[in-house]
């Protein structure tokens, strides 16, 4: 089958940790479609590049880390003036997109724009305007000024249908937007959820998927004082200092309710697309910008190297009639930057040459093994720099050089044990500063051609 005939759903949701799709057997929540999903395709666990809002969705689209695109903070928004649409476009394909797009919205041939903050400008956010004309704007003007001041502690919940809600206005958005998607050319539709992680309780129908009481196991109060080289806290240390299991088994259940909307999402669309007369050549993948952590540690939020705000899902699914899958699952380091690297070889597109990702398309191949890249993973933020090996996470202080924390991912992977001050750390250390060097090494300018360099 001809590269340029293959089409993408690539679906994106904001905030998915790996461990919410129930393969994982984390939680307490079924998700058959994401499930399947990855059971059709390869299901792999990727670190983000970078744990913030929009430093990781740029590091997603355009394959770059970080050091290279420069977005290390939670900043507003950003416009990318090359990133994969525009691959897709170069290469003849038809862009749409639908959701939180409006960083790629210039490189779309068509798109669905929603906004999630405060009070969008009608023109700009699709969402707002459809719930203008059902006079609800008020209530959810008031719902995320409620969220700005109180994040999931104390979120605003409103009796609304769930394609009322912002995720499930994008799923009802993308399932008539695959629907019109042409046969006579390739295509390359991207659909980008708010949720999970966006701080929002689900619509009324959504809330008893999980009973709160099922998931407050293993909370222990924030101790601050030894997180400092893992974590920055996204909301006031008071704040997570008074959780208790009642309210950190509610905005778990919050949480895993959106999951649920998702998951239901994707399978609205899967059936969609099992009706068109192409879905034989249209390839499938999911992923996510970043994680969340729900009370891991005691903390709530994203800024963080641990698990489960670093660890998000990448499924890459091919053509249901394709050839037979090889393997599910794979081993081995994987990052948010491969994903833009993937798709364009699905796509058959040419990258730009800074571009740092890998495709993971060879992973489909008889006893494929793909490299780690060199030295390791890298992952970043402010002045936080992670390198993370098949064993050892090392963090690093950007700008006094200074290892932060060393941690033996195999004796303890609820990351609790620094080893800087143990003879063991200081052997290591050496030898993790080398592969560090290799790493960061291979990374060339991107020239600040990927973003532009004014918010918007």
């Amino acid at each position: 089958m001809p590269f340029e005939r293959r089409n993408l759903l690539l679906l994106l949701a904001h905030g998915l940790r790996s461990d919410a799709i129930s393969d994982d057997r984390s939680w307490p929540l079924r998700t058959p479609n994401l499930e399947r999903l990855g059971q059709q395709g390869l299901r792999l666990v990727a670190a983000s590049a970078c744990p913030t809002d929009q430093g990781g969705w740029v590091s997603l689209l355009t394959g770059l880390h970080p050091r290279q695109h420069g977005l290390l903070a939670d900043t507003p928004r950003v416009r990318l003036i090359d990133a994969l649409p525009a691959w897709f476009a170069q290469a003849g394909y038809h862009v749409a997109g639908v959701g939180c797009v409006g960083m790629m919205e210039p490189l779309l041939h068509e798109a669905v724009a929603v906004e999630d903050v405060s009070v969008p400008e009608p023109a700009r956010c699709a969402y707002w305007s459809a719930m203008q004309k059902q006079g609800l704007t008020d209530a959810l003007a008031r719902q995320r000024r409620q969220r700005l001041r109180s994040g999931p502690f104390e979120p605003d919940r409103l009796l609304i249908e769930p394609e009322q809600d912002i995720d499930g206005f994008i799923a009802r958005q993308a399932a008539a937007a695959l629907e019109r998607m042409p046969t006579d050319r390739p295509w390359l539709l991207v659909v980008v959820f708010s949720g999970p992680g966006n701080d929002l309780p689900p619509p009324p129908l959504y809330e008893q998927i999980v009973n709160p009481a099922h998931v407050r196991h293993g909370f222990t109060p924030a101790d601050l004082t030894q997180l400092d080289a893992l974590a920055e806290p996204v909301y006031p240390r008071v704040m997570l200092q008074r959780l208790e299991p009642y309210a950190i088994g509610r905005i778990r259940a919050d949480y895993l309710a959106r999951v649920s909307m998702i998951d239901y999402s994707v399978g609205r669309l899967a059936a969609v697309l099992a009706r068109r007369p192409d879905q034989g050549r249209t390839w499938t993948m999911l992923s996510s910008d970043r994680g969340y952590l729900l009370g891991e540690h005691g903390l709530i939020g994203h800024r963080s190297f641990l698990a489960g705000a670093l660890e998000v899902p990448l499924v890459v699914t091919p053509p249901a009639n394709g050839s037979p899958l090889l393997a599910h699952t794979a081993e081995g380091l994987i990052s948010t930057i491969d994903v833009a690297a993937t798709a364009a070889a699905i796509g058959g597109c040419d990258l730009p040459p800074a571009v740092a990702g890998r495709s993971l398309l060879p992973l489909f191949q008889v006893d494929a093994v793909l490299p780690d890249p060199p030295g390791g993973n890298l992952s970043e933020f402010n002045d936080r720099l992670l390198l993370e090996t098949d064993r050892y996470k090392a963090v690093f202080n950007t700008a006094t050089r200074v290892c932060l924390g060393l941690y033996d991912m195999l004796a303890d992977p609820h990351e609790r044990n620094n080893l800087l001050q143990t003879m063991e750390g200081v052997n290591l250390l050496d030898a993790l500063r080398s592969r560090l060097s290799e790493a960061l090494l291979p990374l060339r300018a991107a020239g600040g051609a990927a973003v532009n360099g004014s918010h918007t």
